[in-house]
């Protein structure tokens, strides 16, 4: 993978897109997802934002949150005109550390990052090109594959690498079609499964798309994958190379990986099309966003 993998999408949406995949959510697609919506029901898929009972990736921390004023400044005499009272805080976390969306310039190779920027262009200030803030949004046809279900498995074992055909056949066993531009999100139980006492044990598998899925996705055509589990692709590989589904669907393809989606309440409900909504934050240069997704139906 050190070449010039092709097929790719550089140059499909000009030599300065910055947006990659998210180019397909067009005003028309999105226009037909919003008709999917038909209860106003909506799922949060996000994790909450907290330092316990959530997922924390080995080398990251848990989110940080402070109160810079609260009810005890106001018991210890604190007077404000007016009888005013308020509370005031702040939280500090990884952008990759919850609920989250990889930006372009999170993986590359070669010293190219997505569209052939220079990797060189990623610095300690943040990235020049395909920061988190050129995202834009996330808005469109989400389809949920249940694979647990599909595979009577939850959580489906770590290490286990679903091939294109197992997801085409979930999508057909669920009665939905997969169509260019949409976001899929894969649910797995790793989640579900989640050991805070143990994190290591947990974070040391995962199911997930090998490299031939990874193809798949990028000659699909979506938007951007999400699941439940850390890293949106099989772990560990069966060559235990570093991420080839993020090298190649992020670099080559400018296809968006969404990490730690809550998708159990989704599957419970049989739901598996419906309106996808997520905003990422606009932070400059970033290498990702936390996300609060939506599917609303």
């Amino acid at each position: 993978m050190d070449g010039e993998p092709k097929p790719s999408n550089w140059g499909r949406w000009g030599e300065a897109d910055e947006r990659g995949a998210a180019n397909y959510l067009t005003p028309e697609r999105l226009v037909l997802a919003a008709q999917l919506v038909k209860t106003g029901t909506v799922f949060p898929l996000g994790l909450p934002v907290q330092s316990t009972g959530v997922p924390v990736f080995p080398r990251r921390s848990a989110p940080l949150h402070f109160m810079t004023l609260d009810g005890g400044d106001f018991a210890a005499g604190l007077k404000r005109s007016g009888g005013f009272q308020s509370s005031d805080d702040y939280i500090a976390l990884f952008t990759h550390g919850t609920t989250h969306v990889d930006a372009l310039a999170h993986v590359w190779y070669g010293d190219k990052l997505y569209n052939g920027f220079p990797g060189s262009s990623v610095r300690s200030s943040g990235a020049k090109h395909l920061g988190a803030e050129k995202i834009g949004h996330l808005v469109g046809r989400g389809v949920l594959l249940d694979m647990c279900r599909f595979l009577g498995q939850t959580p489906v074992p770590g290490g286990t690498e679903f091939m294109p055909d197992q997801l085409e056949a979930c999508a057909k066993a669920q009665g939905v079609e997969l169509r260019q531009g949409d976001v899929v999100l894969i649910r797995t139980g790793w989640l579900g499964a989640y050991d805070e006492k143990n994190p290591a044990a947990s974070f040391a598998g995962e199911a997930g798309p090998g490299l031939a899925a990874g193809e798949w996705i990028g000659a699909m055509g979506f938007a951007a994958i999400g699941m439940d589990n850390f890293a949106v692709e099989v772990a560990p590989t069966a060559d235990r190379t570093m991420a080839p589904v993020h090298k190649r669907l992020i670099r080559d393809y400018g296809v968006y990986l969404i990490e730690f989606m809550m998708l159990d309440a989704l599957a419970e409900a049989g739901v598996h099309e419906f309106l996808f909504v997520a905003a990422p934050l606009k932070i400059t240069g970033g290498s990702a966003s936390p996300i609060n997704p939506l599917a609303i139906c």
